[in-house]
């Protein structure tokens, strides 16, 4: 008699060692991609590295919240690539007339958008660390966090102190 299995395999079995290899690939990928980002001081480099963990990182989310914030990123990386491409440009501080947003329960300095959506990245990438409940989504919104913060300091300097004066 041929036996087939009809039932989900258990979460455990799903995670298996794939997770690991996955996530330890897009940190060194991610490490690279800002030390090339920061000697050449070119955005691009970063954002090489983040495009691939925030996809992975969408994919492996599961609350409400944290999969609005994740795919919040993906589209806010992708935006920022047109942005600094010049494919359009906004100033969100002209256009809405306020100086800043309240994004989370944290204030975004307003401005061209090239400079905003990587804060507004660090603000999602923030509430991803806090939020999220499984090793492997916290290791890869630390990784976010991280080159986020790369990402903001070489695009948006006082943007990046703006943010962290919130946080004192």
């Amino acid at each position: 008699m041929h036996y087939q299995q009809t039932d989900k395999p258990s979460r455990r079995k799903r995670e298996g060692k794939t997770p690991v290899i996955i996530c330890t690939i897009l940190t060194i990928f991610a490490l690279l991609t800002l030390i090339l980002g920061f000697v050449f001081k070119n955005p691009y480099f970063i954002i090489a590295g983040i495009v691939p963990a925030a996809l992975y990182e969408a994919w492996r989310t599961e609350g409400f919240f944290t999969k609005a914030a994740s795919v919040g990123i993906v589209v806010l990386v992708i935006l920022e690539i047109l942005a600094i491409l010049n494919v359009f440009t906004i100033n969100l501080a002209q256009t809405l007339q306020e100086e800043e947003a309240y994004i989370y329960g944290y204030y975004v300095q307003l401005g061209d958008i090239k400079f905003v959506f990587p804060a507004a990245a660090v603000v999602l990438s923030i509430i991803l660390v806090y939020y999220t409940y499984g090793k492997y989504t916290k290791w890869l919104s630390i990784l976010l966090l991280i080159s986020s913060i790369g990402l903001l300091y070489l695009v948006n300097k006082p943007g990046l102190i703006e943010i962290i004066r919130n946080f004192i």
